[in-house]
């Protein structure tokens, strides 16, 4: 295999020689989530960003969690498990890469010297990841697979006709109210004026 000159800050599958690679398992985005050995699916969880933090010294960040490449418990001995945790800066989150010919590098812990390894040299799905030391061993020789970010930029899309403004439904009004008609009491009949009473002529007294 033609070694792959490694570029910082770019984004990248760890594949052992039968082709399955690194990932976190089980799509966990969780702190302690394990990580595995399995077959290329090319899924964010199992691509890595290769971002340098001093000159030949990285972290693996995983696409998809936004977590990097970890050992358990800050271990520094042969045998400890990997993982992922969040960034803190420990040298338990630093690597560095070292040419293991044919194409492939070593990923080396920068906290202890050992080298990222394959449990008991399995070649199956869900395979753990532990430091040992190094052996040149073939289950310790990583491919660093490049994965080409989308360039394609999505159409511009097309600015929608404004929609017409429905009119507001108008309420049905009611019905104005017809007063009704106060009822008109009925007028008294008008008094009758009294008639001035007609004077009897005075009785003429007898002489």
């Amino acid at each position: 295999m033609k070694e792959n000159k490694i570029t910082a800050n770019a984004v990248y599958q760890l594949a052992a020689r039968n082709g399955r690679v690194i990932e976190v398992a089980d799509f966990n985005k969780e702190n302690g989530a394990a990580v595995q050995l399995w077959e290329n699916a090319k899924g964010d969880s199992q691509q890595w960003l290769l971002a340098e933090v001093s000159a030949g010294v990285y972290k693996l960040e995983n696409k998809l969690t936004g977590k990097v490449l970890d050992v358990i418990n800050a271990g520094g001995e042969r045998g400890a498990w990997l993982h992922q945790w969040e960034y803190t800066g420990g040298e338990s989150q630093l690597w560095t890469l070292e040419p293991a010919g044919d194409g492939r590098y070593k990923l080396r812990s920068k906290l202890s010297g050992l080298v990222a390894d394959i449990v008991d040299m399995s070649e199956e799905n869900g395979a753990r990841l532990q430091l040992w030391e190094d052996v040149n061993g073939e289950n310790q020789a990583w491919a660093l697979l490049p994965v080409a970010e989308a360039a394609k930029k999505a159409p511009a899309k097309k600015a929608a006709a404004p929609k017409a403004a429905k009119p507001a439904a108008k309420k049905a009004e009611a019905p104005a109210k017809t007063e009704k008609p106060t009822a008109m009491k009925a007028d008294a009949p008008a008094k009758a004026e009294k008639k001035p009473a007609a004077k009897k002529p005075a009785a003429k007294k007898s002489k």
